[in-house]
C-alpha cells in the first residue's frame, strides 16, 4: 500500500523515547483519569500507559466485566499504588455512564483527564444494500454515545480538564472501497461534535487523536473487506495519549492529530501552526 501522507517529517509505526510515559515531563501524578473502552482494543494499553506515567486514580469503562477486571488486575499487580475502578457501561447508556462518572468523582475526586476511546465499527457494506439498523448503530454509539459521555464529563470534571477524543483517519480520507461509510460518517460526525464541545467549553483542553492502526478486532473488520494497512505498534498508540495530555502538547488544543506524527516535529511547527491547520473544514476554502 502507498505510504500515508504525513504532517511531520518523521512518521512513526513503533514506540519511541519522546512519548515514553516514564518521562518526568509527561507525568500524570495526582490526576484523576477516565478511559472508555478500557477493557479491549487499545484501551488496556492506554490505562497501563497512564499508570506508568504516575496516575494512581484510574477509572475504566467497557461493555464486558471480565475484560475490565483483567485490565484492573494487571495494572494493580504491576503498580501496587494504583487504584483502578471498573464500570460495565456502553457509552450509549446514559444511566450507566452517569453512574461511572459520579462514582469516580465521589471516590477519587473531580475528573482531570478523559480519554474517549470507546467506539463501534458497523459491519461494512455498500450504502445501497447495508442493513440500515446496523448502519445507524454507528451513529448511536459514536455520536450519541460521545454526547452522553461529554455531558457526564463536564458535570463531574475539575475546573480545567483535558479531553482526548480517539478519532480516526477514516474521517480525513476520501471515500474508499470496502463499505466503511457507516464508520467514517459516524466518526466524522463525532469529530465535528467534539469541535463544538471544545468551542462551547473553552476551559477544557480538547484534542482529537487518530490512534494509528493497532492490531485490534475493530481493525480486523476493515481488513476482512480488503482495507489493508500495516499495523502500528500498540504501545506507541497508547503512549501517545499520555504525551497528548502533557504540557508539551498544550499548543495542540483544538487540533486533530495522528499518533504516528513525530512529537518533536510537531513542537518544531508550533509557531507556524495557523488557526485552520489540523482542524476539520473544507479544503481550498476560505
Amino acid at each position: 500500500m502507498q505510504a500515508l501522507p504525513t504532517y511531520t517529517k518523521t512518521y512513526h509505526t513503533e514506540n519511541y523515547p519522546a512519548i515514553h510515559p516514564t518521562r518526568p515531563e509527561l507525568s500524570t501524578a495526582g490526576k484523576v483519569v477516565i478511559i472508555t473502552g478500557g477493557g479491549s482494543g487499545i484501551g488496556p494499553k492506554i490505562a497501563h500507559a497512564f499508570a506508568t506515567s504516575g496516575a494512581t486514580k484510574i477509572s475504566i469503562l467497557g461493555r464486558t466485566a471480565a475484560s475490565l477486571l483483567s485490565t484492573k488486575a494487571s495494572i494493580e499487580s504491576q503498580y501496587p499504588g494504583v487504584k483502578v475502578l471498573t464500570f460495565v457501561a456502553d457509552i450509549s447508556n446514559q444511566g450507566a455512564v452517569n453512574h461511572a462518572f459520579e462514582s469516580t468523582k465521589k471516590t477519587f475526586g473531580p475528573v482531570d483527564i478523559l480519554v474517549g476511546n470507546a467506539g463501534y465499527m458497523p459491519d461494512p457494506a455498500p450504502l445501497a444494500s447495508t442493513d440500515i439498523s446496523e448502519w445507524m448503530r454507528g451513529l448511536d454509539i459514536n455520536v450519541r454515545g460521545n454526547l452522553i459521555l461529554y455531558q457526564a464529563f463536564i458535570a463531574n470534571s475539575s475546573p480545567n480538564p483535558t479531553l482526548v477524543h480517539v478519532g480516526t483517519a477514516a474521517a480525513n480520507f476520501p471515500a474508499m472501497p470496502g463499505g466503511l461509510s457507516a464508520y467514517a460518517v459516524s466518526k466524522l460526525a463525532a469529530t465535528k461534535m467534539t469541535d463544538y464541545f471544545a468551542f462551547e467549553n473553552p476551559n477544557v483542553r480538547v484534542m482529537i487523536v487518530h490512534p494509528g492502526v493497532p492490531d485490534t478486532s475493530m481493525n480486523e473488520k476493515a481488513r476482512d473487506v480488503g482495507v489493508v494497512m500495516p499495523f502500528d505498534d500498540i504501545e506507541m498508540c497508547a503512549n501517545f495519549m499520555v504525551w497528548a495530555v502533557s504540557p508539551e502538547a498544550e499548543f495542540l488544543k483544538g487540533k486533530f492529530i495522528w499518533s504516528n506524527w513525530d512529537v518533536n516535529d510537531l513542537i518544531a511547527k508550533k509557531d507556524e501552526l495557523s488557526a485552520s491547520d489540523l482542524t476539520t473544514g473544507l479544503l481550498g476554502w476560505p
